[in-house]
């Protein structure tokens, strides 16, 4: 757990590694995704499963913005499913979503007393249990997105080859880093990458520096070079050639029209 408290506006490029809720007490913020821009505001709470790259534009209201992060990994929502005998009737899947609680009295006071749990220090299993409370009013508010996310979790987790893949990238230059972090073979890395993604390890490598670059480009001031540079390209020219490969434009095109 986590509170974030910011007194100006700011942004920040991130790679969730592990599951996560925030809950925006003030302020505002704005998390811009490859395909969509997801807008949080005060009293909401947005759900991100793990291996997820996004940039966040934090807004602050009456000078200050304030969040809680939660985090959590698989066996925590193993257990919470085992435990309240949840059964999810429903195969959608999704990454991220938003839930406001503070139309619901119940649940804005569920998150109130969290904080006060987590002021006053009180002990892990409370606080666990305080965590559970605040999933299972979010099942109560919006059941269908809640289970929706659980699926996604459910169905990542029995897959530990792609977590490690997806959530090393920023360490991924080539294919023996690749078997290098999965200790497979290069046979086997290159069968498992096709079956799974339908590229080929250097297809997959670039195309998931890519999409990082193109966040970059969007949403952030930093130069070609250093957005090159921070992707994993050794020149900028490099980087500039295979994004026109890729996208038929150049970074810098692609930055004006955006």
């Amino acid at each position: 757990m986590n509170y974030i408290c910011k007194k100006q506006d700011s942004s920040n490029y991130a790679r969730t590694t592990m599951h996560f809720i925030s809950v925006l007490l003030e302020g505002k913020k704005t998390v811009h995704l490859k395909d969509e821009n997801i807008v949080v505001n005060s009293k909401e709470i947005c759900f991100f499963t793990q291996n997820n790259y996004f940039m966040s534009e934090r807004l602050v209201e009456n000078k200050t913005y304030k969040s809680l992060v939660i985090y959590f990994d698989d066996n925590f929502i193993f257990d919470f499913i085992n435990k309240y005998n949840i059964d999810i009737n429903i195969k959608e899947q999704s990454d991220i979503g938003v839930i406001s609680y503070k139309k619901d009295s119940l649940f804005s006071t569920c998150v109130d007393t969290f904080q006060e749990y987590i002021d006053k220090n009180f002990d892990e299993n409370l606080l666990k249990l305080k965590i559970e409370e605040i999933f299972l009013n979010a099942i109560r508010v919006d059941k269908e997105f809640v289970f929706s996310y659980f699926n996604k979790i459910l169905s990542t987790s029995q897959d530990r080859i792609k977590f490690i893949l997806e959530s090393n990238i920023d360490l991924i230059h080539s294919l023996s880093d690749i078997c290098a972090l999965t200790r497979m073979t290069e046979s086997k890395v290159r069968t498992y990458i096709k079956k799974n993604y339908n590229q080929t390890p250097k297809v997959w490598i670039d195309t998931k520096r890519l999409e990082k670059a193109v966040l970059l480009l969007k949403n952030s001031e930093d130069s070609i070079s250093d957005i090159s540079t921070s992707c994993g390209y050794s020149t900028t020219s490099w980087f500039i050639a295979q994004f026109k490969k890729y996208y038929n434009i150049t970074p810098k095109e692609f930055r004006q029209k955006s």
